[in-house]
């Protein structure tokens, strides 16, 4: 293969895998280090003024 087709074949993975990754972020999974572990907050604290 000439350096010419073989530069353009290149060029057109790295398009192709640069649109893969662009498509593919941001996911839809927050990353692990966020804290985040679910879908809802917390749930909420008891009242300590209603003690039974």
């Amino acid at each position: 293969m000439s350096d010419k087709k073989h530069d353009k074949k290149k060029e057109i993975q790295d398009d192709k895998l640069d649109e893969a990754l662009d498509d593919s972020f941001p996911a839809s999974d927050p990353p692990s280090h966020s804290g985040v572990t679910g879908d809802r907050g917390p749930p909420p604290k008891p009242d300590p003024k209603s003690k039974k």
